[in-house]
């Protein structure tokens, strides 16, 4: 049991992990301070609320006399947006790099990451409504009434207990050439945090090229395989439906490249006379196959990467705004303030029995940051 006061003490001590290290660049003569954009930011994040609609209710909840309604601009978000619409993305990702290495640093001495991890990685879409034209937006399947997307990719560990994302990396076109260098990026990352022992993907990954670059990189990976017609061919050529086989994943059209797979395939759960598939650069030989259902449950672990997300997405705020460096900012803050509440939670089940389920949810994480006041 984790008593009220004792989680309390520790997400306002876990807070200065983050605030000090955001810088928004607000002039010495400015009419608002970083004392009223941090609460706001954090008003708007727990809320998922928009700047102008979170500043009014901060201000009211202090008791400053402002304009309500629904169409008045509010001084205090427009100053905010203002600043964040002045900072350099360069600038934005150095800051998150700094509060990400705070963050993780204490969870490492809780020694959480003593042993190897399975992580995942993944392209995440925030779905943008304006001009296909604007920088940094890119395409995406059609989704909720648009095909335009901000894109990330991100690395996280697929532990619950600490489910960290390790890092992210903004895609511009979704390339194969600059995907590859997000992975490298990505993985590059996490090992300064933590060994990797699996490296989990989904099928949108499956790219002969970036096989070829996890390969060149040295890490386990297990990824989803579509059912095309090569391993539709093994399929038929194997007379059960659990088996272990070798597999040349090939890019026919140029630059043509092919790199050396195990294929991995196993009955699907609830599809009958479907199959399960995986690719792996493991070594496996193909008479263990005991262990293609272990690898193929191991793989569903990978879905802690798509609860991750939706947890982060409970800490977005809300944005129009076409401006990359508000929309990298908002971002990036979500994902540092996920991060915290898992380190928050990791602290305090620590000197308890660890359990998978946070004993703190995120609604009590924003009541217990302590800079966000309700009046």
């Amino acid at each position: 049991m984790v008593d009220s006061t004792e989680a309390k003490q520790v997400t306002s001590a876990a807070s200065s992990l983050l605030f000090p290290e955001i810088e928004i660049g607000v002039a010495s003569n400015a009419t608002f301070t970083r004392e009223d954009f941090d609460p706001v930011l954090s008003r708007i994040a727990f809320d998922n609320e928009f700047a102008n609609a979170g500043a009014k209710a901060y201000q009211t909840a202090r008791g400053d006399d402002v304009a309500i309604e629904t169409t008045a601009r509010n001084p205090l978000a427009r100053a905010l947006l203002y600043n964040l619409r002045a900072l350099d993305a360069d600038g934005i990702d150095d800051q998150f790099d700094a509060v990400r290495e705070e963050i993780l640093t204490h969870a490492a001495r809780t020694r959480v990451f003593e042993k190897p991890v399975d992580v995942a990685i993944d392209i995440h879409d925030w779905l943008f409504y304006g001009d296909g034209e604007t920088p940094k937006v890119a395409n995406t399947n059609p989704d909720q009434g648009t095909n335009l997307a901000y894109k990330f990719a991100t690395i996280c560990i697929v532990d619950p207990d600490v489910r960290f994302t390790l890092d992210c990396v903004v895609l511009e076109d979704g390339s194969t050439d600059e995907l590859a260098a997000a992975v490298r990026q990505l993985v590059s990352t996490a090992r300064e945090y933590v060994t990797l022992r699996h490296v989990y993907c989904d099928r949108e990954l499956y790219r002969v090229r970036l096989v070829e670059t996890f390969d060149e990189l040295g890490v386990d990976l297990v990824m989803r395989a579509p059912t095309n017609r090569g391993i539709q061919r093994r399929i038929e050529e194997h007379d059960t439906d659990t088996f272990i086989t070798e597999y040349e994943m090939r890019r026919s059209n140029p630059p043509t490249c092919c790199v050396d797979v195990q294929l991995i395939v196993v009955p699907h759960r609830t599809r009958e006379d479907d199959h399960f598939c995986l690719v792996t650069t493991r070594e496996l030989d193909a008479d263990a196959v005991e262990f293609a259902e272990p690898m193929a449950q191991a793989y569903r672990r990978r879905w802690g990467i798509e609860t991750s997300y939706r947890k982060v997405r409970e800490f977005l705020p809300k944005t129009t705004s076409p401006t990359f460096s508000v929309r990298l900012f908002y971002f990036l803050f979500a994902v540092a303030l996920y991060n915290l509440w898992i380190l928050v939670n990791l602290l305090l089940i620590q000197p308890h029995t660890r359990e998978c389920k946070p004993p703190i949810p995120t609604a009590i994480f924003r009541e217990f940051l302590g800079v966000v006041p309700y009046g």
